[in-house]
This record gives C-alpha cells, structure tokens and sequence, in this order.
C-alpha cells in the first residue's frame, strides 16, 4: 500500500511480530519527545515498557498495526481496531455498544520526519481503511491536557467529549 503526501510517496505494510522492536522503537521515541512538552501522553513507554508491551504485540498479531516506511526506514506505524478494546470501553463507556466503528491507537510519526503532512494523511487513510471494511465511524483519544495535539486533531475530527478516567481523555470522533 502507497501514502502519498506531496511529491513523496511512503509504503504502508501490516506489522508482524518481528517487527515489534521496530514499533516500540518509534512509540519510545514519541514518549521522549513529548516529555518534552510537559506532557504525560505515553510516559508508560518509558516507565514501564515491559508492562505494555504484549498490548502492542497482540494488535500485531490480529493484524491491526501498520508500519510506514520511507524507503527502508520505518518513520510511522498506526494500529486500527475493528472492535473496541478493553481500553476503549473504559473510555467510551456505553458508546462502544455501537457497531461498525473503526478506533484508531497508536498513531506515530518519527521527529524527523514530522511537519510532512504525513499524520493528517494517515489519518485520511485510516478513514479509507474504516470505509473499505464498512466502518461508519472512526474514534480515537488522548490526553485531554496534551493541547497542541488536542489542536491538531481538531483540525479533522470532531471533539466528541470527555472522559474522566485514567486522568481526562478527549473523545475524538468522524461520521465517515
């Protein structure tokens, strides 16, 4: 699968286990630098990496993690769940009840390669993606005091509320 974003075109594969470093790697490397600023989004990946790891690991063995590469360097990797996890459900409480809901974890793009566009059209893809596999909507969140994402994400997604668990969480949701 091809992401193209501009004059540059990146290549999409699903995840498998033996890439498992590699996406650590890259949910690591977003931890450090959003400790930076002054956020706690994903300080698990650095306090307990170990503890989090099998999460990760099972959305790659259902096939559900996607790695995004730049020639031969992962630079981005995304996880889309057809169903809700337990996460989810904390989150959305009675709202997971819905069906045909894609929920999107994960979704990273290395420093270097950031300020590209490539987030804006993962997430464009992730909507295709939900559409193709008869998803209606597509739902993600995260931390609620993580304002420059929060800014970010309003751009394409409705803020769809708050959930005061785990800390506060904003609920983004799209009506594909």
């Amino acid at each position: 699968m091809k992401l193209k974003v501009g004059e540059d075109c990146y290549t999409i594969v699903k995840a498998d286990v033996s890439d498992i470093n590699t996406v650590l790697k890259l949910l690591v490397h977003a931890a450090k630098w959003l400790q930076t600023k002054n956020t706690s989004q994903w300080d698990y990946y650095l306090t307990d990496l170990e503890g989090n790891t099998e999460e990760v690991r099972e959305s790659i063995m259902e096939e559900n993690t996607f790695l995004i590469y730049c020639e031969e360097q992962a630079i981005a990797t995304i996880t889309l769940e057809g169903t809700p996890n337990e996460w989810d459900r904390d989150i959305w409480q009675d709202e997971v009840e819905e069906q045909n809901v894609m929920y999107i974890h994960r979704i990273v793009v290395h420093r270097d390669y950031s300020g590209k566009g490539i987030g804006s059209n993962l997430l464009k893809w992730a909507e295709d993606k939900a559409r193709v596999a008869g998803k209606k909507k597509v739902r993600f969140d995260c931390l609620h005091n993580n304002k420059n994402l929060n800014n970010y994400y309003k751009q394409y997604y409705s803020l769809k509320g708050i959930a005061r668990i785990y800390g506060k969480h904003s609920k983004f949701e799209k009506i594909l």
